[in-house]
């Protein structure tokens, strides 16, 4: 009855800006996007998106900062993007970084890079 109020445990991998663990209630597979503050903490509290059981995932804190991640949100931060509009172009983003710390084929990774590109460049030509 009250296995509701108390959050379950489990380990996560950090891959570049996205967090990864599974459910130890389901064995459901979760991801989020973590801030650079959550990420730094080495832990993050949330709800698994298939049974919603809380969980305390913890995980190694990264060793160095995201390449390209403060470059990226500069770039976004200067436009004038809807909310809606940063976010998509954020987990795209994440996306990148995470298929690089996977080792993805090149062609993979830079057919990726520039769809995001032309997202970016065709939100920019929508506000002028």
């Amino acid at each position: 009855m009250f296995e509701s109020l108390f959050s379950k445990h489990a380990e996560g991998i950090l891959k570049a800006l996205t967090l990864e663990w599974s459910c130890p209630k389901c064995d459901g597979r979760n991801f989020r996007i973590l801030s650079v503050k959550d990420r730094m903490a080495g832990e993050y509290v949330s709800r698994c998106r298939y049974c919603h059981t809380k969980c305390r995932v913890t995980f190694p804190p990264p060793v160095s900062a995201v390449e390209g991640e403060a470059e990226f949100r500069e770039l976004i931060d200067e436009e004038d993007f809807t909310p809606e509009e940063q976010i998509d172009m954020i987990r795209d983003f994440a996306e990148i970084a995470s298929l690089v710390v996977d080792n993805a084929l090149p062609g993979v990774i830079q057919e990726k890079k520039k769809a995001l590109e032309a997202k970016i460049t065709f939100a920019k030509r929508r506000r002028r």
